[in-house]
């Protein structure tokens, strides 16, 4: 198949992480592929990086119309059979160029909870896939019509490169020298990290030396958190990490005893099941993706409290047996519904639905 892949996000997160590794294992698997960017972002310099076919496309003002005609111009010429949009801002532009390139079908990923998109606009896609069914429950809720649409497919990660990493990935930094036990927390910072530091001092009564580990970076809620941390007094036990180039990740998370999170309306979870490969086990609430992951004792815990999250941790980093008892049980749940491979081969089925859809009606008239 000839797939084109649309994103029109300036930066880079985990919708772009599985974008990534969406585009390298369908080319794997000898697809043709090839990515509409926004002009500009960070996404085009990691996709021309890693040799993919990549157009950056102007996606402001008047050059959003020079960016459709190209957009049309080169779908044309690259014969593609389908295009697959990643964000649901997407949707209007998606629609004209599937028209003008040949009535090609159009697939939507919502990686997020929907916003305020109307129905008349998401009901461009022909088919609307979420990365979870609290996704797809949330858009039936709000926009029953479209239940027809939607289907659910998790996301993956390749379990390979998560295997026979060593856990000494934050030991030699001097901040973190002879610290521990280590909680780490991935994301953006609207994320409810700061819960995260409000709870510490609670944990730090029991061990004095543990830090949490805030991976990732926000100049807009920076200052806040560090407000908050010393507020909450606990200046000495919080490390901020900062980004973490991906290709770390698996290490990084392998270091942590705890992935833990106060967010409670996570779409899916990237960095959870990352974690659980690295054989690190996630405690959070019972909200949003995350009861879609985690089975309670088996791979880890979902909490209806902030109570029961803090003696949860407490009962867990005191008991490295069972830490590395359910470590070693996430890392088969992973494998076993959480994989890249199994990610891939849902879209492949869903591509090859689409198609035989768009092409049956037609060939029958």
């Amino acid at each position: 198949m000839r797939i084109a892949l649309v994103d029109n996000s300036r930066g880079w997160g985990g919708a772009e992480q599985i974008l990534f590794s969406l585009a390298t294992g369908l080319r794997s698997r000898g697809h043709h592929v090839g990515l509409f960017l926004s002009e500009g972002s960070e996404t085009v310099d990691k996709f021309v990086q890693g040799g993919f076919l990549t157009w950056a496309i102007p996606r402001k003002g008047v050059g959003t119309v020079r960016g459709i005609v190209k957009m049309i111009r080169i779908a044309r010429s690259e014969k593609f059979d389908l295009i697959h949009l990643h964000r649901n801002h997407d949707l209007l532009v998606g629609k004209i160029v599937s028209y003008f390139a040949g009535k090609l079908p159009l697939l939507l990923t919502q990686h997020c909870l929907l916003g305020n998109t109307s129905f008349s606009v998401m009901n461009l896609a022909d088919r609307i896939a979420t990365v979870s069914k609290f996704i797809a429950e949330g858009i039936v809720e709000r926009i029953p019509r479209l239940h027809r649409k939607l289907l659910v497919v998790h996301n993956g990660v390749d379990t390979d490169k998560f295997e026979h990493l060593r856990d000494d990935y934050w030991k030699g930094g001097h901040e973190l020298s002879g610290r521990g036990p280590l909680l780490g927390v991935v994301g953006y910072f609207y994320k409810n990290q700061e819960e995260l530091i409000e709870i510490l001092p609670r944990i730090r009564a029991v061990y004095p030396d543990m830090m949490l580990i805030i991976m990732g970076q926000d100049d807009s809620k920076m200052d806040y958190l560090k407000k908050r941390v010393t507020e909450c007094g606990v200046a000495d036990s919080v490390f901020f990490a900062g980004n973490i180039e991906h290709s770390e990740m698996p290490r990084a998370l392998a270091g942590i005893d705890l992935n833990i999170s106060a967010f409670r309306r996570e779409g899916f979870g990237l960095s959870v099941i990352e974690g659980m490969a690295a054989g690190t086990p996630f405690v959070g609430y019972r909200a949003g993706g995350y009861e879609e992951i985690v089975t309670q004792g088996e791979n880890g815990y979902l909490v209806e409290s902030q109570d029961e999250f803090v003696e949860i941790i407490i009962e867990l980093l005191g008991d490295k047996e069972r830490l590395n008892s359910l470590g070693g049980r996430a890392k088969g749940v992973v494998r076993q519904r959480f994989s890249v491979d199994r990610m891939l081969t849902h879209y492949e089925t869903v591509y090859a639905d689409l198609l035989k859809e768009n092409n049956s009606p037609m060939e029958g008239s």
